[in-house]
């Protein structure tokens, strides 16, 4: 059952009236889409929140507004903290400051978003096109590829995309750009669409998984970089570089 924009202001209301503190909520999923009209409705709110005391705040609001903790093994391996679920089939799908182990709520997120509700304690912020793209861009649903789609056909800035997956990809350990890059290379097959700069998304989901390669290996010893490029069968002069570029970050040294 999918739910609109009417019902989920409604459930807003219960919730802000049931919240003992005030908290701020980024919304990512179709319910963002819903409430910006891409989407007729939605199954589900999926929500990022900053901080673990909003995290225990709104969990505890909904168990007063009667949504039950609802276990999905889909959610939990793209490390939701929890799915809860009112008798309708309505789910909030929470995440704290991070999704599918990888995508993090940045500062750039942070200040691209537009505040969609003002409550008394509940602040609704609605991600960025841009962003929303990102997130679906990282997950197993195949009705986020269609999100995607729909997205896309508003009109995309990709520069914004590829300076945000640079700055996630420097400050995160998690090898999570090849995933993106399958996803796009699908969502070109199955719609007949050209991605924009899909080669150098290419290129750094190649350097993504490099990286993480490399730090897996410094994890477990001492390398030249003559045997990081073997081991990786890459070129020398590539490895250097990307081994200057750990350094400069502080996560490894030379």
């Amino acid at each position: 059952m999918n739910f609109g924009e009417e019902y989920i202001f409604q459930e807003l209301e219960k919730l802000d009236n049931a919240l003992k503190m005030k908290i701020e909520v980024y919304l990512i999923g179709g319910g963002n889409m819903s409430l910006i009209r891409l989407k007729d409705a939605t199954k589900d709110m999926d929500v990022i929140l900053k901080k673990e005391n909003e995290f225990a705040a709104l969990k505890s609001a909904l168990s007063e507004c009667e949504y039950k903790e609802k276990h999905l093994s889909l959610y939990e391996r793209m490390g939701s903290r929890i799915v809860m679920e009112n008798e309708d089939g309505f789910r909030w799908d929470i995440f704290v400051n991070n999704v599918c182990h990888g995508l993090t709520l940045s500062p750039s997120m942070i200040s691209r978003s537009a505040k969609k509700f003002d409550f008394k304690n509940l602040n609704l912020f609605l991600l960025s096109k841009e962003d929303i793209f990102l997130f679906k861009g990282i997950t197993e649903r195949e009705r986020d590829l269609e999100d995607m789609h729909t997205l896309f056909l508003q009109g995309l800035d990709f520069d914004v995309m590829k300076k945000e997956i640079k700055w996630q990809s420097e400050n995160s350990d998690t090898a999570w750009i090849a995933f993106l890059f399958q996803r796009l290379k699908k969502l070109q097959e199955e719609y007949g669409i050209a991605v924009p700069d899909i080669k150098e998304i290419e290129e750094m989901a190649e350097e993504d998984a490099a990286v993480s390669l490399i730090l897996e290996k410094m994890n477990s010893g001492h390398y030249t970089i003559e045997e990081l490029a073997e081991e990786l069968q890459e070129d020398k002069s590539w490895i250097e570089k990307l081994v200057k570029k750990l350094e400069r970050a502080g996560k490894i040294k030379i």
